[in-house]
């Protein structure tokens, strides 16, 4: 891509998608969904301003690894321990559920093939906590038994659907899943998500050491951008994809760490805050280029706007939306706190997106399923929230 088209696509893409998501976000609706139309909008589905490349896929491959660095921080494994059985049954159902429910009938509807079916399935499983903690917190919702289920089972739903993810990888790029070969890949994902936080601290521990001696401006987010690139890179040759390096440096800086090492491996907080806020730009500026990428990599022309097709693509979301609100069914005995946790569990947001375009990637997923399934997690995203919002309005009345 020449130099010219490449800063003229990238101007579109960031300026488009801020427009987009400030829009999205003062109507009520996720950010993610003004991001995600504006690359409709300027990719080929409408305006053609900008076209699928390779340099640009790269550019938004960083920023996902980003979104699961920022996903990384924000995990406490603690927090998944005093949630209890609740939050591990709700992220159990929530995971199997629309697992079989979304892969068995796109396999059926879409006429696809059962691998396909699998990795739709698997995008479908995802949660986008984001999303709904920020309808809890403006409801002061957050701290209560709710709040906490969803936040623990938001914590096993993100690092199953790395392990997910990780398997799926694997298999489309031996071609086999093997018994052997998928423990073993399971086996190294472990040793990577138990090792890697510990090392990350200890690099921070040395990096704070060197932060010292230097003179020139800009340390801490060399550094944080340092982890993540040797990470990613480290994840890569784990045989998992690089968005796990992402996540592995963020449960190390997270103010939520913990690990055996705790005694040796204090949080020297003044310095991780530092780093933590040096990184938050960088999230916020290439996140969304992921975003408005999925956007562009959709062809409207491969839906069927056909009744028939219309209404396979509400059915679908019908059953995406059912099979995660029934995780809620076992988070309590009042039927109110069900459906807080039940609604708060259907928006895939960004996290399905991961899903989605990692199988666009690797061919898995092809332009017609593709844009079905960007479909489906939008309207989810939408879905989730307004069922979200309604629920919490019969309670205070």
């Amino acid at each position: 891509m020449a130099i010219d088209s490449f800063v003229m696509a990238l101007f579109l893409i960031l300026v488009s998608g801020r427009l987009l998501g400030e829009l999205s976000a003062r109507l009520g609706f996720p950010s993610v969904v003004g991001e995600v139309t504006a690359g409709i909008i300027i990719g080929p589905s409408l305006l053609n301003w900008v076209t699928p490349h390779s340099t640009l896929a790269l550019i938004a491959e960083l920023g996902v690894i980003l979104l699961l660095f920022d996903i990384g921080c924000e995990t406490s494994i603690k927090r998944l321990a005093h949630s209890g059985h609740k939050a591990m049954s709700v992220a159990l159902l929530g995971i199997g559920v629309p697992l079989f429910a979304c892969g068995i009938a796109s396999m059926y509807w879409l006429s696809i093939p059962p691998f396909t079916a699998l990795f739709f399935g698997c995008a479908l499983t995802a949660t986008s906590i984001g999303i709904s903690m920020r309808v809890l917190s403006l409801n002061n919702q957050t701290q209560s038994i709710a709040g906490h289920i969803i936040l623990g089972a938001a914590v096993i739903d993100d690092i199953v659907g790395v392990i997910l993810l990780s398997i799926l990888f694997n298999f489309s790029s031996s071609g086999e899943l093997a018994i052997g070969s998928t423990l073993m890949l399971l086996a190294m994902i472990a040793v990577f998500i138990i090792l890697s936080p510990p090392l990350v601290r200890t690099l921070i521990y040395l990096s704070r050491w060197l932060h010292l001696k230097a003179s020139i401006p800009g340390y801490e987010v060399m550094v944080v951008m340092a982890l993540i690139c040797l990470f990613a890179w480290l994840a890569h040759g784990f045989g998992t994809p690089a968005i796990l390096g992402g996540f592995a440096v963020g449960m190390g800086l997270s103010r939520q760490f913990t690990s055996p090492f705790n005694r040796y491996l204090k949080n020297p907080f003044a310095f991780t805050h530092k780093l933590e806020e040096s990184a938050k730009p960088l999230v916020q500026l290439f996140s969304p280029i992921f975003f408005v990428y999925v956007g562009i990599s959709l062809d409207l022309e491969q839906l069927d706007l056909s009744l028939m097709g219309m209404l396979l693509l509400l059915g679908l979301t019908l059953i995406a939306v059912a099979a995660k609100f029934v995780a809620g069914v076992v988070a309590s005995s009042n039927w109110q706190e069900r459906c807080i946790v039940g609604s708060a569990m259907v928006p895939r947001g960004e996290v399905g997106l991961v899903f989605a375009e990692m199988g666009r990637q690797l061919g898995v997923i092809h332009a017609k399923e593709f844009a079905i399934l960007v479909m489906v997690i939008a309207l989810t995203t939408l879905i989730g929230p307004l069922m979200l919002k309604l629920t919490l309005r019969q309670q205070t009345k």
